[in-house]
């Protein structure tokens, strides 16, 4: 008969069927738990207050059978199956009818001593004969519905006709009635009656919930793979803008594949038009032996693809379509699936799937991984163009670098020479080529500036991903700073000093960052400090962070120029009459590297009354 307990009823109803077989049991064994301590209860309570007269020992000795079965049965399921969950299914099953039979022969003894066709047993055996509907399938139950009536016409016919004792009891039916064969009949016939009737109108409702709860269960599948779909094309998204390199994101987006659709390997293969072949990008799953195994020709390997459209083959080893299939068998690759790498214009490669069995792949998969090789190939031209951009700016700027360091000595040479002149050691000058002198030699100063800011930015970004920090003494690097410019400072006829604190303050940088930091911003105090100033600097602390102050009487800056101060290229127009020469790339470097150690800075400052910077940095 199959399966008593059909997968339409497991699927309603997972407790009682299907995935979960331990269940079924133990509903059924819980509900014989239920009926035998219903009828104790009732004898025992009905024959002590209402006088029912039902035969105690007898219905005692058999809810004794009762639970002594329901003991070992309880013990099969919940002890033997625990242990060996891997017995045959068709022991299950006729164990199983075994206890519908165990119940049948329970219920219909229990019909016979509590009065035949006047037992209130009657309702129960049509709740047990519903539940049968629920558990069984259509032809079972319909087998046991007919086996129930035939036995309760029976009892109740031999009962009538004297061939086996009627036992009465008190009831809501007189002794006469319960004699009565017109009555017998007619309640045999409604008996009878409900019990064809509720049977399959209980399947039948059963069938049609099972088929909408199965449509459901699609519907519920199909919004899970969409799930899945959104989530895995989200998860490569975040995987190629994560991970650095066009071919380790290549890798990733190989391996995701690989894991996700179960194959056995994945390749990326990109067209190179010169040659016309499909060179390897990337690959997964696949031996050395296999990815070697000699060059791909567009036009005789799964040619299709290229044309736009995916190309699957099912048995690779005999497919003329595969150009290596020797090579495809020896590598245990059975099926295979190439889908076009459709860029902006063009078809610029293939997406392949190895499979190491025959497998068909379905549309939902062949949609999902278009638009995944879609995806992919929009990346992979994106990454193409933002490498050689990359490479053509990293050209450039290494061009502008080495033609500033091959100027920056040639420079320098000509103002030493122009400085030898200015002082005379080649003859008296005129008060005009003096000034045409000093002049020529503030214009290279200037461009030596320029050239050393240049390449102090370029050093500090080239090597800004390797560099390691350590702890920094604050008020040894500033102190440091101080002796380095205090000549200059006093040439200009400058007052350099600092504000330390007694206390020693670490943070975490490298001793270049913080040169070049405190470089540039008294650079800047002598350049634009007036004779006579005076520039301090300051170093405090709080709970949490080291504050560095560079405070000067210089030129100040102005209220609507203080928010554009840290701009690239911005230049005051006070700055501009001292050194018409500045470029504006000092304090946008310095902000940089502020912020690149966890810092912040922030200027204050009055025009003409001098200006101070203040770097806070969190405190190691």
């Amino acid at each position: 008969m199959g399966n008593p307990f059909p997968q339409r009823i497991g699927a309603l109803f997972p407790e009682m069927g299907g995935e979960e077989p331990l269940s079924k049991e133990r509903q059924w064994i819980l509900l014989r738990w239920a009926l035998v301590g219903v009828v104790i209860v009732a004898t025992l309570i009905g024959n002590q207050l209402i006088h029912l007269k039902i035969p105690t020992v007898t219905v005692l000795l058999l809810c004794a059978i009762v639970v002594l079965l329901n003991i070992l049965f309880h013990y099969y399921f919940f002890v033997i199956k625990k242990k060996h969950p891997r017995l045959d299914p068709k022991l299950t099953d006729r164990l199983t009818y075994f206890q519908f039979a165990i119940d049948w022969i329970f219920i219909t003894l229990l019909f016979h001593y509590t009065g035949g066709i006047a037992s209130p047993v009657l309702f129960y055996l049509l709740f047990h004969v519903i539940l049968s509907g629920v558990l069984l399938e259509r032809r079972a139950c319909l087998l046991y519905v007919t086996l129930i009536a035939i036995t309760i016409n029976l009892i109740a016919l031999l009962e009538l006709g004297g061939y086996i004792p009627h036992v009465y009891s008190s009831s809501f039916i007189s002794r006469d009635v319960q004699n009565n064969p017109f009555f017998v009949l007619m309640l045999l016939l409604f008996f009878n009656t409900v019990l064809y009737i509720a049977s399959p109108f209980i399947v039948s409702l059963l069938k049609r919930l099972g088929e909408r709860v199965l449509r459901l269960m699609a519907l519920q599948h199909k919004i899970e793979q969409d799930n899945q779909e959104l989530r895995l094309l989200n998860q490569v998204a975040r995987g190629i803008s994560s991970t650095l390199g066009l071919y380790p994101r290549l890798d990733f987006i190989c391996n995701t594949i690989m894991e996700v659709m179960g194959v056995k390997g994945v390749a990326i293969r990109l067209l190179a038009e010169k040659t016309n072949r499909l060179e390897l990008a990337s690959a997964c799953g696949l031996s050395e032996g296999y990815i070697n195994k000699g060059p791909v020709e567009a036009d005789k390997s799964l040619a299709k693809a290229l044309e736009g459209e995916p190309h699957f083959v099912l048995d690779a080893s005999t497919d003329p379509a595969v150009q290596y299939p020797e090579e495809a068998r020896k590598e245990g690759i059975v099926s295979m699936l190439a889908l076009p790498l459709k860029g902006r214009e063009k078809v610029i490669g293939t997406l392949r799937l190895y499979t190491n069995k025959k497998r068909r792949f379905s549309q939902y998969e062949l949609n999902f991984l278009s638009a995944l090789s879609g995806q992919c190939a929009i990346f992979i031209e994106n990454a193409k163009i933002y490498d050689a951009l990359e490479r053509q700016d990293k050209a450039k700027t290494d061009f502008i670098m080495l033609m500033t360091h091959e100027l920056k000595g040639p420079l320098m040479a000509i103002q030493g020479l122009l400085e030898v002149m200015l002082k005379g050691y080649v003859g008296a000058l005129t008060e005009k080529q003096q000034e045409l002198i000093g002049r020529m030699y503030r214009r290279i100063e200037s461009v030596m500036e320029v050239s050393t800011s240049l390449l102090d930015i370029y050093q500090w970004e080239s090597r800004r991903p390797d560099v390691k920090w350590v702890p920094l003494s604050i008020k040894e690097q500033i102190q440091r700073a101080v002796d380095l410019f205090g000549a200059s400072a006093r040439e200009k006829g400058l007052s350099l000093s600092v504000a330390l604190p007694d206390e020693d303050l670490i943070l975490m940088g490298t001793e270049d960052e913080m040169e070049k930091i405190l470089n540039n911003l008294i650079t800047n105090a002598i350049k634009y400090t007036p004779k006579g100033g005076s520039i301090l600097l300051g170093l405090s602390a709080s709970e949490s962070q080291v504050i560095v102050s560079v405070k000067d009487t210089g030129i100040g800056i102005a209220n609507e120029d203080i928010p554009k101060i840290f701009d690239e290229f911005f230049r005051t127009h006070e700055a501009k009459k001292i050194d018409p020469y500045g470029r504006g790339m000092g304090l946008h470097f310095v902000k940089e590297v502020v912020e690149t150690l966890g810092g912040t800075i922030r200027v204050k400052s009055n025009k003409g009354k001098g200006t101070e910077f203040l770097l806070t940095f969190p405190k190691s």
